[in-house]
């Protein structure tokens, strides 16, 4: 992405996206544009009512700031947002128990087959994974093999990598969070740790993994992008290659996901139209420059895509 389009991306997230927002919900609502003088008895629902939106925690930042505009421009909307992780999110959703279901994996690496028919999936965005280590950690690149190593728990000290001796603290991720699913599927190709492999902690929140590798020395985790740059935590490079978005956008970093919000393609006509909107107002060109503030990727500007499989092709 050049500077000029995001120049441009912000210009037009500052003056236009509130515009943006109350046009999508009126589009939402399924509703005309503006009357017109002579339309007698024509008029624009407003925007209403009450949804819900759970799942990942890698993405809720982002999602939280969309659903304050969201709201802003929308008076009569109210949008909760909760956490949980990915496989709390898509099983909600397939319940039918919240509207929205944030996952960074596609539903069917987590649900049944039954749950995952009736859901659709809304790629809102790209979000690149990599890992950190504790500030004094003095390791700045990493092989693919070796982060293996280190996650199955077959490398257990610094040395072994290249750095001062002194053990690797594995701090993991919580089963069900898609983060360590993403993870998992880039770097350990299928296998598992041993069931002798116990992580010194397992933490619900990326937030979290960012406060514990920067309390504990000779720390290693993984996290989203936008939380590597936070203070007694620094990312690693992967192979050389450095985790940074436009790596992501070419193909050349593979620790990468989209940024799944699933909805029912049943939902309940009550709560739909504010559902739809919501979600056309993440995709707009208008918070696209928040988008990419918030350290993800948006949609348009990958050369890339990923399947269900993990496989990587370029975008025709």
């Amino acid at each position: 992405m050049s500077k000029l389009d995001l120049t441009r991306r912000q210009f037009m997230g500052v003056f236009g996206a509130t515009a943006a927002v109350a046009g999508l919900g009126l589009v939402g609502c399924g509703g005309n544009t503006a009357s017109t003088e002579g339309d007698e008895g024509a008029a624009d629902a407003a925007l209403a009512g009450s949804i819900s939106c759970s799942g990942a925690t890698s993405f809720q930042p982002l999602v939280e700031k969309a659903a304050d505009a969201f709201m802003d421009a929308n008076p009569d909307v109210s949008v909760a947002i909760s956490a949980g992780g990915s496989g709390q999110g898509l099983s909600q959703v397939a319940e039918g128990s919240v509207q929205i279901g944030r996952s960074d994996v596609f539903a069917e690496e987590k649900l049944e087959a039954d749950q995952v028919e009736g859901l659709v999936d809304n790629q809102v965005c790209i979000v690149g994974m990599g890992p950190i280590v504790n500030a004094n950690v003095d390791v700045d690149d990493i092989t693919t093999d070796q982060l293996k190593g280190i996650f199955l728990g077959q490398i257990t000290d610094w040395s072994e990598v290249g750095g001062t001796a002194g053990a690797i603290q594995v701090i993991q991720r919580e089963a069900g969070s898609g983060t360590r699913a993403t993870f998992e599927n880039a770097v350990l190709a299928g296998e598992t740790a041993p069931d002798s492999f116990r992580p010194v902690a397992e933490v619900d929140s990326s937030g979290t993994v960012v406060e514990q590798v920067a309390a504990t020395e000779g720390s290693i985790s993984y996290v989203a992008f936008n939380y590597m740059e936070n203070d007694g935590v620094k990312a690693l490079s992967v192979d050389g290659v450095d985790p940074t978005q436009e790596n992501v956008e070419n193909g050349d970093f593979l620790i990468w996901a989209y940024e799944h919000m699933y909805t029912r393609s049943d939902e309940d006509e009550s709560t739909a139209p504010v559902t739809k909107a919501f979600i056309e107002f993440m995709l707009s060109e208008d918070f696209a420059a928040t988008v990419v503030e918030e350290g993800f990727i948006p949609m348009a500007d990958m050369k890339v895509k990923k399947d269900v499989d993990g496989n990587i092709t370029e975008i025709a």
